[in-house]
Protein backbone atom coordinates (compact mmCIF):
# COMPACT_ATOMS: atom_id res chain seq x y z
CA UNK A 1 0.00 0.00 0.00
CA UNK A 2 1.35 3.37 -0.98
CA UNK A 3 1.65 6.06 1.70
CA UNK A 4 0.32 8.51 -0.92
CA UNK A 5 -3.19 7.04 -0.80
CA UNK A 6 -5.14 9.27 1.53
CA UNK A 7 -8.76 10.07 2.23
CA UNK A 8 -9.50 13.38 3.88
CA UNK A 9 -12.79 13.96 5.67
CA UNK A 10 -14.21 16.90 7.56
CA UNK A 11 -15.29 16.08 11.11
CA UNK A 12 -16.35 18.16 14.09
CA UNK A 13 -13.78 18.79 16.78
CA UNK A 14 -15.93 17.05 19.39
CA UNK A 15 -16.35 13.94 17.26
CA UNK A 16 -12.64 13.83 16.43
CA UNK A 17 -11.66 14.16 20.09
CA UNK A 18 -14.12 11.45 21.14
CA UNK A 19 -12.80 9.16 18.40
CA UNK A 20 -9.16 9.76 19.25
CA UNK A 21 -9.83 9.24 22.97
CA UNK A 22 -11.58 5.93 22.34
CA UNK A 23 -8.82 4.79 19.97
CA UNK A 24 -6.23 5.63 22.61
CA UNK A 25 -8.20 3.82 25.35
CA UNK A 26 -8.25 0.69 23.19
CA UNK A 27 -4.51 0.90 22.54
CA UNK A 28 -4.96 1.29 18.80
CA UNK A 29 -4.21 4.03 16.31
CA UNK A 30 -6.68 5.98 14.20
CA UNK A 31 -5.50 4.56 10.87
CA UNK A 32 -5.86 0.98 12.11
CA UNK A 33 -9.44 1.58 13.26
CA UNK A 34 -10.44 3.43 10.09
CA UNK A 35 -8.92 0.73 7.86
CA UNK A 36 -10.82 -1.93 9.83
CA UNK A 37 -14.03 0.06 9.31
CA UNK A 38 -13.37 0.27 5.58
CA UNK A 39 -12.63 -3.47 5.41
CA UNK A 40 -15.81 -4.19 7.32
CA UNK A 41 -17.81 -1.95 5.00
CA UNK A 42 -16.35 -3.76 2.00
CA UNK A 43 -17.05 -7.17 3.55
CA UNK A 44 -13.38 -8.10 3.91
CA UNK A 45 -13.60 -8.80 7.65
CA UNK A 46 -16.65 -11.01 7.18
CA UNK A 47 -14.75 -13.10 4.64
CA UNK A 48 -11.76 -13.32 6.96
CA UNK A 49 -14.05 -14.47 9.78
CA UNK A 50 -15.57 -17.11 7.49
CA UNK A 51 -12.12 -18.34 6.50
CA UNK A 52 -11.06 -18.53 10.15
CA UNK A 53 -14.17 -20.56 10.98
CA UNK A 54 -13.38 -22.95 8.12
CA UNK A 55 -9.78 -23.29 9.32
CA UNK A 56 -10.99 -23.97 12.85
CA UNK A 57 -13.40 -26.65 11.62
CA UNK A 58 -10.72 -28.31 9.52
CA UNK A 59 -8.30 -28.29 12.46
CA UNK A 60 -10.89 -30.00 14.66
CA UNK A 61 -11.64 -32.61 11.97
CA UNK A 62 -7.93 -33.33 11.51
CA UNK A 63 -7.41 -33.64 15.26
CA UNK A 64 -10.28 -36.12 15.50
CA UNK A 65 -8.95 -38.17 12.58
CA UNK A 66 -5.41 -38.22 13.99
CA UNK A 67 -6.68 -39.16 17.43
CA UNK A 68 -8.68 -42.02 15.92
CA UNK A 69 -5.76 -43.27 13.82
CA UNK A 70 -3.26 -42.98 16.66
CA UNK A 71 -5.67 -44.69 19.03
CA UNK A 72 -5.85 -47.67 16.68
CA UNK A 73 -2.09 -47.80 16.30
CA UNK A 74 -1.57 -47.58 20.05
CA UNK A 75 -4.04 -50.42 20.61
CA UNK A 76 -2.21 -52.54 18.03
CA UNK A 77 1.16 -51.82 19.66
CA UNK A 78 -0.24 -52.77 23.06
CA UNK A 79 -1.49 -56.08 21.67
CA UNK A 80 1.88 -56.78 20.10
CA UNK A 81 3.72 -55.92 23.31
CA UNK A 82 1.40 -58.09 25.42
CA UNK A 83 1.90 -60.94 22.96
CA UNK A 84 5.67 -60.60 23.20
CA UNK A 85 5.54 -60.47 26.99
CA UNK A 86 3.34 -63.58 27.12
CA UNK A 87 5.71 -65.53 24.87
Amino acid sequence: MSADNRIMVRISTDKKEAFMNKVKEEGKNASEVLLDLIDSYLGVLARNDELEELRKGLREELKAELKKELGGEIALLKQQLLGELAA
